[in-house]
């Protein structure tokens, strides 16, 4: 793994993974940036590793965003 990122917990992994499968309408709340923190709904196109992290890819109305897992705060589906 990659020094800068903390694995989530095998339960959120497994639940991040649930919603891409069922395609689920979430609230994702996640930090981006020096501590900035946005909050969007939309869907969890996929769960996928690259360079030691590992990402979800969300859709909402502002795009397409590749979030990495440990920088999640809070999943909420709807």
């Amino acid at each position: 793994m990659a020094e800068d990122y903390k694995p989530v917990s095998c339960d959120m992994h497994d639940r991040y993974e649930a919603a891409a499968v069922k395609k689920k309408v979430v609230e994702l709340k996640f930090s981006f940036g020096e501590g900035a923190r946005r909050t969007e709904r939309g869907r969890i196109a996929d769960v996928y590793s690259a360079g030691g992290k590992e990402f979800v890819k969300f859709e909402s109305q502002t795009g397409r965003h590749d979030i990495q897992l440990d920088h999640i705060i809070d999943m909420r589906e709807l």
